[in-house]
Parts: C-alpha cells; structure tokens; sequence
C-alpha cells in the first residue's frame, strides 16, 4: 500500500497500548477512523496482513502535537457501517487489535528473517562443499 501522507486532524483520543500509539480522528463525514503506530522496523508491504474492520485503508502519517506519527489506519464508514454501531469505546477495542495484529506480524517477520538465514548458512556451505566459492 502506498503512503497517503499526513493527516492533520485533531485527534479525538490519543493512547498507547503494548509500546505503541493509537490515534482515533473524526473524519469530515463524521465517522470515526483508527489509526495505529508502526514500529520503526515496520517492513512496507505487511501491512496486507492486518486483518482489521473493512482492511486497512490507510497508510501515512498523523499528528501528535508536531510530531508525525507512522500509522495504518481502518474506517468505520463502509457501505455496511453505521455511525452507531461505531463509538469511541468500539474503535478504540479495534485500534488495540490493530496493534496486537502489527505485533503478531512483526513476530512473524523475525521468524521468516531466522528461517532466510538459516537457508543462505545452508546454501553457503554447499556452496563451499561443492567447490562453488
């Protein structure tokens, strides 16, 4: 997913859950949006694995006070969405899985990384028996 720049709503709630920020904005049409921080060593690309209310649909950056903050986010206006079935308290439940979702992913990234460097030691070594390098 494409970055879609900053955001500069005021956000309504700002929190932090398991180490990482959580962001809930109005939008212009008055449904309310949940967005959640990326760790640094996010990698572009996993965020397709985040199951979260109706995907994730954005990727950029929001404010907290005049720092920009790196999130994904999700919205609660899909055509099956109701306003009401979406308050603050529920957003914010979703933007806490968001967050267990990112963490879930990033544990994955570093099995993957062990199981890549146990493949390149692997093909290394056969390398050398067979008198390739």
């Amino acid at each position: 997913m494409e970055e879609c720049g900053t955001i500069d709503l005021e956000p309504l709630k700002i929190s932090k859950y398991k180490g990482l920020r959580y962001f809930i904005i109005l939008n212009p049409l008055l449904g309310l949006n949940g967005y959640a921080e990326l760790p640094e060593n996010w990698k572009d690309g996993k965020e397709e694995y985040i199951e979260v209310h109706g995907g994730v649909t954005y990727k950029g950056y929001v404010r907290d006070g005049k720092e920009k903050v790196r999130v994904i986010g999700f919205d609660t206006l899909h055509a099956f969405d109701k306003p009401e079935d979406w308050p603050l308290f529920r957003v914010e439940t979703e933007c806490r899985h968001s967050i267990n979702e990112i963490i879930e992913v990033m544990e994955e990234n570093e099995e993957e990384t062990e199981e890549e460097q146990e493949w390149n030691s692997w093909k290394q070594s056969k390398a050398l028996r067979d008198g390739d390098l």
